[in-house]
């Protein structure tokens, strides 16, 4: 029996994948719809339940990272982690007593600087796995950037697609269990260095990655401006899986 209310899974062109003659559907006490679908062969429940995803919250938590949350779909996995942090290890120079990033420089310092996370902004890190002959695959990380309305956008980064799918250099993303695929993607996530691969503007990324020198470190400045005035939009069937 499949719930339908405000927390249901959405099953798309339900009625054209199902007759309406197996469809019954009772409103109980509480004023829930509760749809029953009879008679219905196994090809048509894949059919119905193969686009459909179900996202489970605090899965599990990674040292120093913190929860994993899944959307757990008929051939794949989702894996979200809300990020503090971002790691730059990319080269800098001091513009105006700033130190903004260079990504294209080959002369400038390089430093493993470590940006913050403003409260108004969300980013994720993302890891889709796969299950298979007994171990699991890593198919790709993704990074993405929520607004207060889980808007997504890609930021001005290089080595984020245009979906933000983001390169991080190969390692070894075949592990016996998922939390290992995870813990391995967010370990190159925090190790890989920042280039001018798939680099759009330098100045949008300047005006978002600023710090500020002091006598011991470098304290993340706030950003420049609206920060999604120096992102893009995203929309991708992959991102809508994302948990924030």
């Amino acid at each position: 029996m499949l719930r339908v209310d405000g927390n249901a899974l959405y099953f798309v062109n339900l009625l054209h994948l199902v007759n309406e003659r197996f469809l019954k559907f009772k409103r109980t006490n509480c004023g829930k719809v509760i749809m029953r679908i009879d008679n219905v062969g196994q090809g048509v429940l894949d059919t119905l339940t193969e686009n459909v995803c179900r996202q489970i919250r605090h899965v599990f938590s990674i040292q120093d990272w913190g929860a994993v949350h899944a959307s757990v779909g008929l051939h794949d996995t989702l894996w979200s982690v809300a990020l503090n942090r971002i790691p730059l290890h990319a080269r800098f120079k001091l513009i105006n007593q700033v130190m903004v990033p260079m990504f294209a420089s080959g002369t400038d310092l390089e430093m493993p600087l470590v940006w913050k996370v403003p409260a108004n902004v969300k980013v994720v890190f993302c890891v889709l796995t796969k299950a298979d002959d007994g171990f699991v695959s890593v198919e790709g990380n993704w990074l993405f950037a929520c607004d207060q309305d889980k808007r997504g956008y890609r930021l001005p980064l290089p080595n984020l697609h245009d979906d933000c799918r983001i390169c991080t250099g190969a390692f070894d993303g075949d592990q016996e269990t998922v939390i290992e695929c995870v813990k391995k993607s967010l370990e190159q996530f925090a190790v890989s260095k920042w280039n001018s691969d798939l680099m759009r503007t330098i100045e949008q990324s300047q005006k978002f990655f600023r710090f500020q020198p002091t006598k011991e470190t470098f304290e993340p400045l706030p950003i420049q401006g609206e920060w999604t005035g120096l992102c893009s939009k995203v929309s991708t069937a992959l991102f809508e899986r994302v948990v924030v």
